[in-house]
């Protein structure tokens, strides 16, 4: 079974590494509270985020890396 992507902690990545909450929500047309919500996991996506391109694709240009999955480990602020 697939783990679900984890896009709580992509958002913390993405965060830390300096892409604001706005820049995000203006390239994927997700409303900057409901990224904030998310990102603090204060909320969970909805389940069409599992299916949606646009936070991917934000993630994969400015990472060059696969999403982290549900239960993955990256140590956020640790480089």
């Amino acid at each position: 079974m697939a783990r679900d992507i984890d896009f709580a902690l992509m958002l913390q990545v993405l965060y830390s590494k300096g892409y604001s909450l706005a820049d995000i929500a203006r390239k994927t047309d997700i409303a900057v509270s409901t990224l904030s919500y998310v990102k603090q996991e204060t909320k969970r996506p909805s389940a069409g985020w599992q299916e949606a391109i646009n936070l991917l694709d934000y993630w994969l240009k400015m990472t060059g890396e696969t999403p982290p999955r549900v239960g993955d480990y990256i140590g956020v602020g640790d480089e």
